[in-house]
């Protein structure tokens, strides 16, 4: 499994993931269709499927113009309202692209039918990684526009943090400016670009980083009681990840 992390907009990303033997291609979160197209032809790659996390238009606006351009593209989420929507996703339900596994996780918060995505393969030495739109951000999880406390506590603990501690995660940028303190460890791997910190370190550290409040991060009070995997640093900062996972630069 290959992954082209492709930056878009102010502070948005989409992802390409590719498997490597079929040449098959699924993106994660399609705001910018023409940059997306532009990575596809680069990587000589197949794309049959779209996986949103959610509707908002950071995240699926694209959707509608990309299947105009690829006939037969599959747009799958959990809600109804994302764009050119062609299947509606359930909690627990798994897909397979040749060797890629993908669970699909309910985890309303931010909003009611938001959906994270687990990946994995099998006999691969690769880590699993996970894709939660903004259920994750750098410092702690996305607002809660449309659910309740109760449901975004079970969707950051009883769904995402019990997620193998070794999952390449991809949280949102919206706190990570001003964290001028922060510390890194070995918590699993953050694929944002520059990144290099972990909301976990925030709640182990003695006090939150600059800019940070403890009421303004989930993740700083004591909500995981082990080693979750929310990440650390940039996955080609990893020598076992560097081949695996890239930035997607401009040409």
């Amino acid at each position: 499994m290959k992954v082209k992390v492709i930056p878009v907009l102010e502070d948005n990303y989409m992802y390409l993931v590719i498997e490597e033997h079929t040449r098959e291609a699924l993106a994660v979160d399609v705001a910018v269709p023409k940059r997306l197209l532009e990575i596809v032809g680069r990587e000589g790659v197949s794309l049959t499927t779209v996986l949103t996390t959610h509707h908002h238009w950071d995240h699926a606006r694209g959707n509608a113009e990309l299947a105009r351009l690829l006939p037969g593209l599959e747009v799958l989420g959990a809600d109804e309202r994302i764009c050119a929507l062609t299947r509606r996703l359930v909690h627990g339900e798994e897909l397979q692209f040749g060797a890629i596994h993908v669970r699909c996780l309910l985890t309303p918060g931010h909003t009611s039918g938001h959906m994270s995505y687990f990946l994995w393969e099998d006999k691969c030495p690769d880590p699993p990684a996970v894709f939660s739109g903004d259920a994750l951000s750098v410092a702690g999880c996305g607002s809660r526009l449309e659910s309740t406390a109760q449901l975004m506590y079970q969707s950051l603990v009883e769904t995402l943090g019990t997620l193998p501690a070794e999952t390449v995660s991809s949280p949102t940028l919206p706190h990570l400016r001003g964290l001028a303190s922060h510390t890194t460890g070995g918590l699993g791997t953050c694929l944002v670009p520059g990144c290099g910190m972990t909301a976990c370190q925030l709640r182990v550290g003695s006090r939150p980083a600059s800019g940070v409040s403890s009421s303004a991060c989930a993740l700083h009070v004591p909500l995981f009681s082990r080693r979750c995997s929310v990440g650390t640093s940039t996955p080609w900062a990893t020598s076992s990840l560097r081949k695996k996972w890239s930035l997607a630069t401009t040409t």
